[in-house]
């Protein structure tokens, strides 16, 4: 990617970023949610599968739609 004034991100890689940034947001709040259960309870695998799956998702995303930026 060049790095100018005049340089505009495709609109591509801005979707793919505001659209990881909003399922991020979702992901740390489940794991605040979690963080709260943990204190009097046991947190199942099924749960931290959940924000595992949402951060990889996320980060795959990116990562295809900057190999093609």
């Amino acid at each position: 990617m060049a790095a100018s004034a005049e340089y505009a991100p495709p609109k591509e890689l801005v979707n793919v970023v505001v659209q990881s940034s909003e399922k991020l947001e979702g992901a740390a709040s489940l794991l605040e949610t979690l963080e709260d259960k943990a204190n009097d309870q046991q947190i199942t695998a099924a749960e931290l599968a959940a924000v595992c799956c949402i951060v990889e998702t996320c980060a795959s995303d990116l990562d295809v739609v900057l190999e093609r930026a």
